[in-house]
Order: C-alpha cells, then structure tokens, then sequence
C-alpha cells in the first residue's frame, strides 16, 4: 500500500477480500434502486462508517450503492494531505458499490468543457444536463462558504484573488449541482449517505436530496457510530438543512431523554464527570490528558485556582470573567441559523461591545486549530484593535489549562461551539448566538439577534454582578443529560464500526477482520439502531430503544434502579 502520512496499512487486501465476501452474503438487492454514498475523505474512518450505514440501509431497503468520490486541488492542498482515489474506490467495492466515480473528475471537465461519456446507473455525467432548481440565494451561500474555507478566511473581501477563486467556485459548484440534482432526479433513490453536509461537494448533493424528498443519513466522525438524519418533510422551508436537524434533536430530547431523567441522572452525572477529560470528537480540538482534564472538586478549588489563574492572564479575580470562544471563522459558514453575517463578524462585535464593559473581565481565546482554518490573522487583528483595553486579554486557548478556563469563566460565549454544553454540564451559563445540534434542548441561551444578544449579554452581566449564577438547576441536569445522549445514548457501539480513537492503521482493519470472519452478523447493534431510526424517521440513531417502557429502558441501559 501507498505509504501515507500517520498511516501504514499491511493487510489492506485481504481486508477488502473479507469485507466483499462478509457483505455479500449481509445485503439485500434490488438494481432498480440506489443508494448514494458520499466518500470524499482521505480518511479510512469516514469512509468506512458511511459504507457501513448504507449496507446497514440495505437490510431494511434493497437497492445498489453507488460512490462518489474523490478530491480537487484545493482540498487536497488546503483540508488533505493526501488523498488515494484507487485505495478509496478498493474499499467502496470491496462492500458492494455497483458503481464508483471521482465527481471531482467530473466537474472538472465539464467546467474545462471537455468532451467525455461516463454511464453512472444508465446516467451520462459527461452530455447535457438540466441547470439546478436550488433557491438562488441559498447556491450563493453555499458558493461563498465553500471560497471561505478554501481560503481559510472569515469572509471574502472582493479583492482580486478572492474574486478569481469565487469565479472557479462558482463555476466549479455550477457542475455539482447539475450532475447531483440528475442523479437524484433520473434514479429511484433511497437515501443519500454523507459525512459532511456543508460546501459545494458535500453539500449541494445534500441539498439535491432533500429538494427531491429523499431522506439523507449523516454519519460522525467520533466515538462508535453515531448518525443523524435529516429528512425532507422536517426541514424548515428557506433554511439550512441542519436548522431542522436542531428541532428534530430538541424534540427527541425532550420525549425521549429529559423525560427519562430521574432513571439516567446517576448515568448523566457520571458520564460528565469521564468527560472532563474530552476523550474524543468534538474534544479534539483539546487532545491529551494532562493540560484537557478537569480536577476541580467543588468552589474552594476553583476559587484557589481562580486566583493563580487570574494572576496569570492579568485579570481581576474579583469581577466576573466573561469567556469569549473564537470558532474556526472559514468553517462551515451558513450552515444553521445564526444572529450575526458570519463567525468573524459575531466576534468583532462581541469585542465592541466589551470595549465600553470594564465592570467585567473579558478573556477572548483562539480556537486551537486557528491555523487550519484562519490564513489572515483574524484573531492577532481584532486583538491589536483593542491593546488599549487593559480589561480585554486575548489568549491562545492552549496556553491555559481547562482548570484554568473553568476556574476563571463566569459567562461563555460562543455562536455553536461545544463549550455551549460543556460548560453548562459543571454549572456554567452559556450564550449562543447560532444554532447547534444541542441549541434547543433547553440549557443555554439563544439569541436570535444581534440586538437581542446585546441584551442578553448586559442581562447576564448584570446578573453576575447581583450574584446570580444565571443557570438554573434545570439547565445543568439538561447539559448533563445531553453529554450522556451525545456520549452515550446516540454513540452506538458495533464491532462493523470501530471506535474512532482506534485510527485508520492496522488494528483498525485487523478488528474490522475478525469481527467479519469470525463473529455472526445477527443483532450486530449497528443493524437493530439504523432500523429504529430509519422506520420510526428518528433524527438520531440510539444505542437503546429509548422509547422503550421505563422498566425495560433501565434493564437495557444496565441501570440500577434499587
């Protein structure tokens, strides 16, 4: 095999030999339906869980995969470090894809105008095809966020270089949706299956589905397996597709989870107390134990700490410390509702108004993957703004420990990021000025403008000073409960879907091959969760039936209840 960065796989054929023999005989066919499967990733992980899912589909919904695939020169300079179309496309055959393409390829000669004929499914990609039917505005938006992660910035600014890179998008996005919107227009399709649902690649396909009423299940690249779906009849009209996905989710928490709670609530506290350590996706951004776990016990160690680390970062100890989190600004722009124009917008006005607030600390941190999505200096830029405010400190997230930041924090900020449930869960009150996957499960506070968050923000502030906590028991159990159903409860544990953390090496396949030769395929978990969510239309796949009676709920969950 291709010797690839932090990856060496020795058993990568006889792997794919055992996955076509074991799925051969675990699929149900039908050649007059297809399913699409997205495998657009240089990681063998995603991959693999969105190939899983669709053959899982295929036991409740015969039909044939067809994969498309591939990478263009941007992603493959700006998000990959490398990306292996013929290892992909093994993989995609070896678990049953009756057809595989590059669409890449594809729209890269429509867009040169070169001639070619390429039969997908009885489909010519390479002749005319009908112009997409997408809202216009909702194409430009998917266009600029797919030039801003590209050039790793918060916005474009109609300079020359931005200005040729929108134009090759444009054209470029163009191509995606016609050959998307044929596909799902000319084939009986089940489902579109993708990791991603943002950007013209990932997301115009997406966009296609749900326009066509078909349902489109997006699989996680953390922990087990852990899937969403996202089906046409519950979308909000002029919205982004994950806006419905956040309703769906409210809704299923609300039924199924907090409604639950006196039977999880031991569960829900201890899986808060484990996830101090942020083992895993969405805690990547923070890896490694010893500067991402949390030790403090109770207020006497976060008031010690809060006296070192306040000392250390120039802050007063005395007046509350409003945390302002900085996003990856150029990443997935205009994906679910939001209060502000984009990421970097919301945080330049954050600092505004913090200018004219001495009564409070205000401590503005990075993301700590700043360089992979911020190629200006977003962050150093708004920073040396506001040098001439002693009560306003700009930090790299890194350079504090997460004993530091809980200790020092009184109000986060953020529009979607995790810290939103993270630090509700320990007791700390979260603004948010976007839509999240969590943002309507009742336990931080949404703004729906920017009016609206400045006066939510001096609501909290003044409540800080007046010594309210401004987060209610309620709301702590709530984020508490929600780190068990993301941790727990939707994270589905199946030997055909390896732990995340294991990597894409050779333990990853050499698992993945003794649980395809050796153990029975029947009541596998990823099967008996993908039929719930896909026949009940659940928005999230679950490890239990959680609408399951209380006492059969407890046996299932191993809970006990005396």
């Amino acid at each position: 095999m291709p010797d690839h960065p932090g990856r060496e796989l020795t058993n990568f054929r006889s792997f794919c030999d055992i996955a076509s023999g074991f799925w051969d005989t675990n699929v149900r066919r039908d050649p007059s339906r297809v399913i699409l499967v997205e495998a657009m990733s240089q990681d063998l992980r995603v991959t693999l869980r969105n190939l899983s899912v669709a053959n899982a589909l295929r036991r409740i919904e015969p039909a044939e995969l067809v994969v498309f695939g591939g990478a263009d020169d941007d992603w493959n300079e700006v998000v990959w470090s490398y990306f292996d179309l013929d290892e992909i496309e093994q993989l995609c055959r070896a678990y049953g894809a009756r057809h595989f393409f590059d669409v890449h390829r594809v729209v890269d000669d429509r867009v040169a105008g070169r001639r070619f004929s390429l039969d997908v499914a009885g489909i010519d990609l390479g002749g005319p095809l009908p112009d997409s039917v997408l809202d216009p505005l909702r194409f430009e938006q998917i266009v600029d966020a797919t030039s801003c992660r590209m050039a790793k910035v918060a916005r474009l600014d109609g300079g020359p270089e931005h200005t040729r890179r929108r134009a090759r998008d444009l054209a470029r996005s163009t191509e995606f949706a016609r050959v998307y919107d044929a596909l799902l227009s000319e084939l009986d399709v089940v489902a579109v299956v993708s990791s991603h649902v943002d950007y013209n690649n990932f997301g115009l396909a997406v966009e296609a589905a749900v326009r066509h009423d078909v349902p489109v299940l997006f699989p996680q690249s953390t922990g087990g397996l852990k899937v969403y779906g996202l089906y046409p009849e519950r979308q909000r009209p002029g919205s982004p597709v994950r806006a419905g996905l956040t309703e769906e989710l409210g809704q299923f928490f609300e039924h199924h989870v907090w409604e639950h709670r006196d039977l999880l609530r031991r569960s829900a506290d201890l899986t808060t107390y484990r996830s101090k350590a942020m083992l895993g996706r969405p805690s990547w951004w923070r890896p490694g134990r010893s500067f991402s776990s949390v030790e403090l016990r109770g207020p006497d160690d976060r008031a010690d700490v809060r006296k070192v680390a306040a000392a250390r970062t120039g802050l007063d100890p005395d007046k509350p410390v409003v945390t302002v989190f900085n996003h990856a600004v150029s990443d997935a722009l205009g994906t679910n509702v939001e209060a502000f124009p984009d990421l970097g917008a919301w945080f330049e006005a954050t600092a505004e108004i913090a200018r004219d607030r001495d009564d409070v600390n205000w401590l503005f941190l990075d993301h700590p993957s700043q360089s992979l999505y911020d190629a200006t200096a977003f962050f150093a830029q708004v920073a040396a703004r506001h040098t001439d405010r002693p009560h306003l400190v700009f930090m790299r997230s890194m350079d504090l420990s997460k004993n530091s930041l809980i200790s020092l924090t009184d109000l986060v900020l953020t529009v979607r990021g995790s810290v939103s449930n993270e630090y509700p869960a320990l007791g700390i009150p979260a603004i948010q000025t976007g839509w999240s996957e969590w943002s309507a499960c009742g336990f931080t506070t949404v703004a729906d403008s920017p009016d609206d968050y400045a006066k939510l923000l001096d609501d909290h502030i003044t409540g800080l000073h007046d010594g309210d906590r401004m987060v209610t028991p309620e709301q702590v159990e709530r984020a508490r409960l929600w780190t068990w159903f993301y941790r727990a409860g939707s994270d589905v544990p199946s030997g055909l879907v390896q732990p995340w953390q294991l990597g894409q090496g050779d333990s990853l396949i050499d698992l993945l091959s003794v649980q395809m030769l050796h153990v029975e395929s029947d009541a596998d978990p990823l099967f008996s969760s993908l039929h719930r969510m896909w026949t009940r239309r659940d928005p999230v796949a679950t490890r239990v039936d959680l609408a399951a009676p209380t006492e059969r709920l407890a046996v299932d969950l191993g809970v006990v209840t005396r």
